[in-house]
């Protein structure tokens, strides 16, 4: 019989909830993970996770710190649930638990991003540099717990005036790139809740990490962009033609795209900087790196 540990966020989910999924697991509130000896996670068959994007980046963070790769499962409990949704993980629980114990387990990347001497950090989804970051801070969480990720629409008007940023771009040995962008976007996955396609080409397990540097100048920029993600990447884009007049209509000032194993980010000044929607210290120089089938995650 399996041996199944179940690390919880109890703002989230309740424990009495959870065993009548899982029972005969093991639970572990969010808040204890850092008490855990190293052998105690290891010495399970599968981790599931039950909570947002941030519960799962401390459990990722956790276990790769302490060198452990065992099978994942989530739950998704959170605001965007963004590697959930990448990977067609149900967003009920009773749906995503059966994924999680089905068995069936998928081997993806996993974003590092490191900052100066600090130790490095490590992302499933999504991590954003300047305006995307700032909308993250600016975001109630009463309220993304009342509506879910719609109230990053409230965080984004907080956010406003939005201001430019100037980022210097390196990806892998390629030449630098100078941009001057409202936000720079370094992604493993590439869907949005809303099934919005803001990286077309992002995949969790091609060996790379993608860039969206977004940039729209004036108010038909916006409406070209918005376009582009809310609708033009998911319907138009897979279509042949569609990409070649996606991309010879494309404005690079506005939405240009990049991908690389190593992408390094130096701004003109201090940024602010989230990962998976956790707000991290604002920094002024990040490299990512792409760890390639570095989680092994249930789904379907």
């Amino acid at each position: 019989m399996s041996k199944i540990a179940v690390v919880f966020n109890s703002k989230k989910i309740s424990k009495s909830r959870l065993e009548t999924f899982f029972p005969g697991a093991q639970f572990f509130k969010t808040s204890e993970l850092a008490k855990l000896e190293e052998f105690e996670l290891a010495e399970f068959d599968l981790c599931v996770v039950a909570g947002g994007d941030g519960t799962l980046r401390s459990v990722v963070q956790y276990l790769m710190e302490n060198h452990i790769k065992i099978p994942i499962g989530i739950i998704p409990v959170g605001t965007g649930n963004i590697l959930a949704r990448n990977l067609g993980i149900p967003m009920d629980i009773k749906g995503a638990s059966k994924i999680a114990l089905a068995g069936n387990y998928r081997e993806i990347d996993l974003g590092k991003a490191k900052v100066g001497s600090e130790p490095a950090m490590f992302f499933t989804g999504i991590s954003g540099l300047g305006l995307d970051a700032s909308i993250m801070e600016n975001t109630h969480p009463k309220l993304k717990k009342r509506i879910g990720w719609v109230a990053y629409i409230e965080g984004g008007i907080r956010s406003l005036p939005p201001k430019f940023e100037k980022f210097e771009v390196t990806v892998d040995n390629n030449e630098t790139k100078t941009l001057k962008v409202l936000t720079l976007i370094v992604a493993n996955t590439g869907t949005l809740p809303g099934k919005f396609s803001l990286l077309p080409d992002a995949e969790v397990d091609d060996g790379n990490l993608d860039v969206a540097a977004i940039g729209p100048r004036k108010i038909w920029n916006w409406i070209d962009v918005l376009g582009r993600i809310l609708w033009q990447n998911r319907f138009v884009r897979p279509l042949v033609v569609g990409r070649k007049l996606m991309d010879a209509t494309s404005n690079l000032k506005s939405l240009e795209y990049l991908s690389g194993k190593k992408i390094t980010v130096v701004s003109e000044r201090e940024s602010n900087f989230q990962l998976d929607g956790d707000l991290m210290k604002p920094a002024k120089k990040v490299t990512f790196q792409v760890l390639p089938k570095a989680l092994l995650v249930a789904c379907k």
